[in-house]
């Protein structure tokens, strides 16, 4: 491509290039435009760098333009979500509620443990076991406290933080599954067990019961979406607390962590 340090060069780049740089933030999720043109100027930004050193760099050989591109977008949205995640606040709905909604809203949201985890982690903070029920109850109150705009950013900052792992993959036909902070392998442990002795009990509850369980708590999906994904005509809140109920029976009749 010439020498990029030259600003003929560098800026005959930039117009090639531009439109495969926008899409690739755009396939990362990035729709608002202003944080598309912050991605864009930052990854500008770093392939400019020290006389170009990166571009100077490439290697042909070792790939087309595109895939290379797409893995200095990688990085540059990976610092972003660092940066953004560490700036994170709560919403004034969650900071309104009790410590362990808070620290359960982070835990299942932020940081998208299970259930499972959570029961382990919040006992470890609180010093004292902390079981399923409480968790499912600390979600239902996160989840009548949000809001639709609330959703929308959640989904939004979920799919920011998922998508920089894949987007070499995508290009490539491939696909990466993001994962959890781990927990210590003690916690991880404990976690395993509660989410076995979970399933053993929803597997004693009608099929419908259990997948309103894992579409809810799990997945964290609304009440509105588990009508449409289930086929049903509604789903009330005294249907699920009814479903739980019986959870948590069997889970204490079988001995398993309530």
């Amino acid at each position: 491509m010439g020498d990029p340090t030259d600003p003929e060069t560098w800026r005959a780049f930039v117009d090639r290039h531009t439109p495969t740089l926008l899409a690739l933030i755009e396939r990362a999720g990035i729709t608002d435009y202003d944080e598309a043109m912050e991605l864009y100027l930052s990854t500008c930004e770093r392939l400019s760098a020290d006389d170009c050193a990166r571009l100077r760099r490439h290697d042909p050989a070792q790939g087309p333009m595109g895939v290379w591109l797409a893995t200095v977008v990688r990085h540059v949205i990976v610092d972003w979500v660092r940066a953004r995640a560490g700036r994170r606040r709560l919403f004034g709905a969650i900071e309104a509620l009790a410590p362990r909604e808070q620290a359960t809203f982070e835990l299942y949201y932020w940081h998208d443990h299970s259930p499972s985890e959570i029961c382990e982690l919040l006992s470890t903070r609180e010093g004292r076991p902390v079981t399923l029920a409480e968790v499912f109850d600390a979600l239902d109150t996160i989840d009548a406290a949000l809001s639709d705009r609330h959703r929308r950013e959640l989904l939004a900052m979920a799919v920011r933080s998922r998508a920089p792992a894949s987007l070499e993959a995508q290009l490539e036909g491939g696909s990466l599954e993001p994962r959890a902070p781990g927990a210590d392998p003690e916690t991880a442990l404990r976690a395993r067990e509660v989410t076995a002795a979970l399933n053993a009990a929803l597997a004693s509850l009608a099929p419908e019961d259990a997948a309103i369980v894992r579409l809810k708590y799990v997945q964290g999906l609304t009440h509105h979406d588990i009508e449409r994904a289930l086929h049903l005509d509604r789903l009330t809140d005294a249907r699920v607390k009814g479903i739980v109920a019986k959870l948590r029976a069997r889970l204490t009749r079988t001995g398993g962590v309530e």
